[in-house]
């Protein structure tokens, strides 16, 4: 039994006349017939529904598998990976870039201060805020 079967299966338990109706058609012999046993009795019923699905298992259309040479039934499995193409390296630039968005240190604004120039690091806080005496009040 697979999956679709033990589903019918748990529905017939709430309405027998459900999965036969799925397996057999609506108008069939064996819907009439599950019909007038579950008016005789539930048991009756749900056992002809199980056994309606077990009489009728579910079909899958797969393609056969043809035998190898051997007869032995291996498996050969291939891993199917996508060729790597090279990436192409960007060029160092003379200077680490520092997370701006500017193409390897061309473009920069000559306000950027001291740290614009050719291979100094940025400054740090100390340095940035040396000369800034200003007083901040909570108005």
């Amino acid at each position: 039994m697979c999956s679709p079967d033990l589903f019918l299966g748990l529905l017939a338990i709430l309405f027998p006349p459900l999965p036969v109706w799925v397996k057999t058609g609506l108008c069939s012999a064996d819907s009439i017939i599950n019909i007038l046993l579950c008016m005789l009795g539930y048991i009756p019923g749900l056992l002809h529904s199980w056994y309606i699905i077990s009489k009728f298992p579910e079909v899958y259309e797969y393609d056969p598998v043809p035998q190898d040479s051997e007869g032995g039934g291996r498996v050969t499995y291939v891993f199917v990976q996508p060729e790597r193409q090279p990436q192409p390296r960007p060029v160092s630039s003379p200077q680490p870039n520092y997370g701006s968005t500017g193409t390897n240190g061309h473009n920069r604004s000559a306000s950027a201060g001291p740290s614009s120039e050719e291979g100094r690091a940025p400054p740090t806080y100390a340095e940035a805020v040396k000369g800034d005496h200003k007083v901040q009040t909570q108005d």
